[in-house]
């Protein structure tokens, strides 16, 4: 205990840490400026658009089309069992596709946050989200991805959010700021969570960002027929791995 009326010595901090925290402090102020400038270029692209009466028409005929499809689909289509899946881990990619989406499924594309094109999450297999692809299946692809892939999309395009605030996964102390009360320390403990479907595989999904993948040489376009009838939206199974080292 230090006598009265002697200065207290501060705890002693290494330069290494103070100059990777004026980093991240520096990192988040131009990702806030960023954030602010792209809605602002929103409001304005907004501003004095307007429609004509026909192509009001289109998007409410478009809406009511895929409305009817995906309660044909639900009817029709027998959804398999979760527990009769080869692998209990799912990645699902949005792809391109109408922009006249039904409230509905604007809705559960939100779920399962495919809110952009081109974007890949990971999701547990269970019946409500197997039903949920189902609804949305014109506009995503997905499949089972191996070991492999699940650790180069983490280590490669992985970003984490924490805070109010998405970061890059390059500290293992922000990870554990994050998810340490689940267990999960570093960068390795997620690959894992994530490939196993363990205990807190929400936990760590939900910590990952969407990862934004890049777009390949044959652009993917959203076809009435599903992959298995020569289209691109579906169930991939296995075969999303192609996909996935394509947009990786």
């Amino acid at each position: 205990m230090a006598e009265e009326g002697t200065p207290q010595q501060l705890p002693f901090v290494k330069e290494t840490v103070l100059k990777k925290r004026k980093e991240n402090e520096a990192w988040a102020v131009k990702n806030r400026e960023r954030k602010a400038a792209k809605r602002q270029r929103r409001r304005d692209e907004g501003k004095g658009t307007i429609k004509r009466p026909e192509e009001f028409v289109r998007e409410f005929r478009n809406k009511e089309l895929d409305f009817r499809r995906m309660r044909t689909r639900l009817k029709v289509r027998k959804q398999p069992p979760a527990e009769g899946l080869s692998s209990k881990l799912i990645f699902a990619i949005r792809i391109p596709g109408t922009v006249d989406l039904h409230p509905h499924i604007k809705k559960v594309l939100r779920k399962l946050r495919l809110t952009q094109v081109l974007v890949g999450v990971f999701l547990k297999a269970t019946e409500l989200t197997l039903k949920r692809l189902l609804v949305v299946e014109p506009f995503v692809t997905y499949g089972f991805p191996n070991l492999k892939n699940v650790k180069e999309l983490i280590y490669k395009k992985g970003r984490g959010f924490w805070d109010k605030e998405p970061f890059p996964l390059t500290s293992n102390d922000l990870i554990e700021k994050a998810l340490g009360d689940h267990g999960i320390i570093c960068l390795e403990d997620i690959v894992h969570e994530i490939s196993t479907v363990g205990p807190h595989f929400r936990e760590a999904s939900s910590f990952l960002m969407p990862f934004k993948l890049k777009c390949p040489e044959r652009r993917l376009q959203m076809k009435k027929k599903p992959y298995k009838d020569g289209g691109d939206s579906g169930n991939r199974g296995d075969k999303i791995n192609e996909l996935i080292e394509k947009l990786n």
